[in-house]
């Protein structure tokens, strides 16, 4: 298991701006933004979602670190409303840092997240993986995620 802190600011702050490069050129990758217009529009989903940053209601953003050492190896960011019917919670982003992929701290990280979830009352995970991300998929099939639903596109043009 790994250890799910709070994130302090100023580890948000750093992250969200490299979060805001990752998100834009994922959606470049994926064929659903232009790389002109990619910067501006992942700027504009970040301040739409997290207006208040930390502080944005319903919104978690937590600190991924290993047990031992305390040094972060990740984080996590999830919505969650008690009020939802199926008492859902949806992780918008999970990211294991690179020096610490390939080690099982994805696996633990997810294991984590489930037992921190269920004391708020999660009784449903859900989250968005794009198609050309192998890896991520490959970590949640094996964590139990079930395929719900799929965008499909053709270039015709």
């Amino acid at each position: 298991m790994l250890n799910l802190n709070v994130m302090l600011q100023k580890d948000f702050d750093e992250l969200m701006k490299m979060e805001v490069q990752n998100y834009a050129d994922e959606k470049v990758k994926a064929g659903t933004w232009t790389k002109e217009e990619s910067l501006q529009k992942s700027k504009e989903a970040f301040q739409q979602l997290l207006p208040d940053g930390l502080q944005t209601t319903h919104h978690f953003l937590l600190s991924l670190s290993h047990p031992n050492t305390n040094e972060v190896v990740g984080y996590f960011w999830y919505h969650f409303d008690e009020s939802h019917p199926q008492k859902e919670a949806f992780i918008y982003n999970f990211l294991i840092f690179e020096p610490y992929r390939g080690q099982g701290f994805g696996r633990r990280a997810l294991e984590s997240l489930e037992k921190y979830v269920k004391q708020q009352g999660v009784k449903k995970l859900s989250l968005h993986v794009f198609a050309h991300n192998k890896r991520a998929i490959h970590l949640y099939q094996q964590a139990m995620y079930d395929i719900t639903d799929i965008n499909m596109s053709k270039y015709i043009g």
